[in-house]
């Protein structure tokens, strides 16, 4: 008789106690709306070399080998992310590439001018520092949304905006009356607007209720002017057209989740 009362009771509060249950659990939520602040490194690659310039010094022609090529630089990215649903969303967003470039001169034939072997060093290891900024759009495709761990991938078109010309070539030389600049190549632009392409991997982790850690590698695809062979003479702008450059970049983010959908409760 106990038996089938304590049957009953139980039977009588379970509707009230599995509500009360299923509210314990945690809720699974999706960031929607995302800002991010990033920083990392790009790596640097070879840009473009010629083997033989002629250098109009004194008769008869010097000759010189040139190579330039892009440094390694820190990279910074903000950005926004707004997902309407659970996987597909919309990026845009601005990264610091650098651009910076570094030279090599080396002297293949001399006619004994001494102030070619001076422009010629003056030439080699040189840096030239820049500014070039990414501005971008593109989807992003996220997985496990309402996981701890998300992996993304995505894919970003845009401009590339650089403040440094990647063909203009000066080497300096002392004279009597001061130093005098050895114009190898010479450029008609200082600025450049080129196309870029970035395609990109990586994964969030959520560390507080409404901001996450971003970690992500990426191919930026750029354009950038590149020497194509030697000019005839010296002085002028030599043979170039755009070549896309895959500059490689690691960087680590921080997110704040301004929009969160409330997924379902388990």
């Amino acid at each position: 008789m106990r038996l089938r009362r304590l049957v009953g009771l139980a039977l009588s509060l379970l509707p009230v106690l599995a509500p009360s249950s299923a509210s314990s659990q945690g809720t699974k939520d999706q960031a929607r709306l995302i800002f991010t602040v990033s920083g990392g490194v790009v790596l640097g690659r070879d840009l473009w070399s010629v083997d033989k310039q002629s250098v109009q010094f004194i008769t008869p022609t010097d000759t010189l080998a040139l190579e330039r090529r892009i440094r390694s630089n820190i990279a910074i990215g903000f950005g926004a992310t707004y997902f309407p649903g659970d996987n597909l969303g919309l990026a845009a967003e601005g990264f610091l590439l650098g651009l910076g470039f570094e030279d090599s001169c080396r002297v293949v034939f001399s006619s004994g001018s001494a102030d070619l072997v001076a422009a010629c060093q003056d030439i080699q290891g040189n840096t030239k520092s820049a500014s070039a900024v990414g501005l971008s759009v593109g989807p992003v495709l996220r997985f496990s949304s309402q996981s701890l761990f998300s992996p993304y991938l995505r894919a970003n078109v845009g401009l590339v905006f650089s403040n440094q010309s990647s063909i203009r070539t000066i080497g300096t030389f002392p004279t009597p009356d001061g130093p005098s600049d050895l114009i190898v190549y010479d450029d008609d632009h200082e600025s450049r607007v080129e196309p870029m392409l970035g395609l990109g991997a990586g994964f969030t982790a959520q560390i507080a209720p409404g901001y996450q850690l971003r970690w992500e590698v990426r191919d930026n695809i750029t354009g950038v002017q590149t020497v194509t062979g030697p000019s005839p003479v010296a002085r002028v702008i030599p043979p170039h057209e755009v070549s896309y450059q895959h500059l490689f970049s690691f960087t680590i983010g921080f997110d704040v989740v301004l929009e969160r959908k409330r997924g379902r409760r388990y």
